[in-house]
């Protein structure tokens, strides 16, 4: 029977993480993304007919494409440019404001009693790993990213997935145990892992 033990300080950077890659909340920052977008094109399609009425009054031959057709558009789209980046920055802010509340709150549902560390246990027998004090048992159809600082793993579909990290700094035993558990999860079939290069914004 080989069982690998990870014991670590759980932080709100590691729930960051975990929340930030998460694929409900990938889905919903897509989304979001996709809405920006076709809000900024609504407000470029209806400025550009508003400049393009404005401007159609009559003028020189010469002038009249460029005052008439080129000029409103390159306006209406560069207005619709400033929103477009607005929109986005906003967005950014309350996506990162909303996952720092809930790493936070993560973190204070599962740090055990009197600042203890945390500890994970994955049992190659049964093939999952074991959470915490009461050994919560996880690993049915698991998927994994792999970040420059954390190995984060779910369990399931939704909002509601279960989840949970592990850091990929430590002794020189956690980090053998960390490429150990790496390279059994690349040649695991049935489990999906990706690998991820930046840490987070």
């Amino acid at each position: 029977m080989q069982k690998k033990t990870f014991t670590f300080k759980l932080s709100e950077n590691g729930y960051y993480e975990l929340l930030k890659y998460m694929p409900y909340f990938r889905k919903v920052h897509l989304f979001g993304i996709i809405g920006v977008f076709l809000i900024s094109t609504v407000f470029f399609l209806y400025w550009n007919h508003e400049f393009q009425e404005s401007a159609n009054t009559s003028s020189p031959v010469m002038f009249a494409f460029i005052l008439q057709v080129m000029f409103p558009a390159l306006l209406a789209f560069g207005l619709s440019l400033v929103v477009h980046f607005l929109l986005y920055l906003y967005f950014r802010f309350r996506i990162h404001v909303f996952l720092k509340k809930s790493a936070h709150r993560l973190k204070e549902k599962y740090q055990p009693a009197n600042d203890e560390e945390y500890v994970i246990v994955f049992d190659q027998d049964q093939n999952a790993f074991l959470l915490g004090n009461r050994q919560h048992r996880i690993g049915q159809n698991l998927k994994v990213v792999s970040t420059s600082r954390h190995l984060l793993f779910y369990d399931g579909d939704g909002k509601s997935q279960e989840k949970f990290y592990i850091p990929k700094d430590g002794d020189i035993e956690h980090e053998e145990n960390v490429a150990y558990m790496t390279d059994y999860l690349k040649k695991t079939s049935g489990i999906k892992y990706e690998e991820k290069g930046k840490s987070p914004s």
